[in-house]
């Protein structure tokens, strides 16, 4: 795209947003404002913002906000997502993250053939969804967080080549504002765990295997293996790796009795 210019109403575009950003001090706020600054001044009818403290966990985001967020039929279609097809985004593919990373923009149509599991999401959860436009604006937080944008359409030629570069110059200038927001305090990614799976989250984050993890509590090996995969299922997390990261870098409130 190196031989196109950008026209006026480009920079209008870009300039649009950022000013609808301007204002934002937390992700929450920015995550609520740019799902609905985008598709005002851009031709997309949908965008939705995941956050993760790694680039795979924004995947399973359960905080996750889309335009038109208080339609009850958001709520269906991301637990729909993050139950059967997160594991399967396109734009979790090594050649979408390679160009998320290099320009911050992605789209479905750049990535060529897809592998049969990325293939069969697009067909039978993008597709039903009405979304035949589908693109992706990659960003960073504060202390290694990601953001990753999704940007949807019916219309699978609703974004054309100018829109896509006015999108990278935007993504580069939302980037600085990105990497400096704050994260509301007392934020608790396992908010809905129990406290017995709280304690396991715990002590898994502190290394123990399953058979220490048992002894210490008083349970069987089994038990704790129970408790730990429906602690995964909880938080989206990939493993015990990936529990134990977002385990150490979350501020657990006091357990009470």
């Amino acid at each position: 795209m190196s031989d196109i210019a950008l026209t006026t109403a480009e920079y209008e575009r870009v300039f649009a947003v950022l000013e609808s950003c301007n204002s934002v001090r937390t992700v929450t706020e920015f995550r609520n404002v740019i799902v609905e600054a985008i598709p005002a001044v851009f031709p997309v009818r949908y965008a939705s913002c995941f956050v993760g403290d790694t680039f795979e966990s924004q995947f399973t985001d359960k905080n996750a906000t889309a335009t038109n967020a208080a339609d009850h039929r958001w709520e269906s279609i991301r637990e729909n997502y993050q139950e059967h097809w997160a594991r399967y985004d396109v734009f979790g593919l090594p050649q979408a993250r390679r160009q998320l990373q290099t320009t911050r923009v992605a789209s479905l149509s750049e990535l060529g053939r897809l592998p049969r599991p990325a293939a069969v999401y697009v067909h039978e959860y993008l597709h039903p969804h009405h979304m035949h436009s589908v693109n992706a604006m990659h960003l960073d937080l504060a202390e290694g967080g990601h953001a990753l944008i999704g940007l949807f359409d019916p219309d699978a030629d609703a974004l054309g080549p100018k829109d896509i570069l006015a999108l990278r110059l935007l993504a580069k200038q939302l980037a600085i504002l990105t990497r400096s927001l704050e994260v509301l305090p007392g934020y608790d990614l396992f908010a809905t765990l129990t406290t017995r799976q709280r304690e396991v989250a715990t002590l898994v984050s502190d290394g123990l295997s399953n058979a220490a993890i048992a002894r210490q509590l008083m349970l069987t090996p089994d038990t704790v293996k129970k408790y730990v995969s429906r602690i995964l299922a909880a938080t989206g997390c990939s493993s015990r790796t990936q529990l134990a990261i977002d385990a150490r870098r979350q501020t657990f409130q006091p357990i009470s009795a």
